[in-house]
């Protein structure tokens, strides 16, 4: 009987992990400072770098000493592999971005254009990911957004929502 409750667990941890090392959320592009005023017209994008997919309405974006809620604008869930935007105000996201269709996430966060660190929180409370952006590093006011580069570096250049940085480090 200990050998099968000895199975049991190990298949029991075996698929937890198997989840959760298949669905990994980071922080891909983050738009602090936008030509002009910014008020309500920031946004991160995120990207599942995972196979499996994540209701992201049970996450949270820390920033500011804040746990920020992640309400669903389109679908709760985004999928292996996909993006999404979390946009202070999601209307003025979509003013701003007319042809985006992608996943849309409405919160209530107001990023600092000198910098700050921003954290994606699992529905746990775990730290996924954190990024601390400066604007030393650019995409201050000129049209650019920060990027994660496939090394992982971070870098200013044109918009990319929804798809790989357009850049290279």
């Amino acid at each position: 009987m200990k050998n099968i409750h000895t199975f049991v667990f190990a298949i029991v941890l075996f698929i937890s992990f198997a989840f959760i090392s298949n669905a990994q959320i980071i922080i891909t592009e983050i738009m602090y400072d936008l030509d002009g005023t910014d008020t309500g017209r920031e946004w991160i994008e995120v990207k599942n770098t995972g196979t499996e997919t994540v209701d992201l309405s049970l996450w949270k974006l820390f920033e500011a000493n804040t746990n920020h809620k992640l309400t669903p604008v389109t679908s709760p869930t985004i999928p292996g592999g996909g993006f999404a935007i979390i946009a202070d105000i999601p209307d003025k996201f979509k003013a701003d971005n007319p042809t985006f269709s992608g996943l849309l996430f409405d919160s209530a966060f107001s990023l600092g254009n000198e910098g700050e660190t921003l954290i994606i929180r699992d529905q746990n409370s775990n730290d996924v990911d954190s990024v601390s952006y400066a604007s030393s590093i650019g995409a201050g006011g000129d049209g650019n957004s920060l990027q994660r580069t496939t090394s992982g570096s971070w870098i200013a250049t044109r918009i990319s929502i929804g798809s790989e940085t357009t850049g290279t480090s």
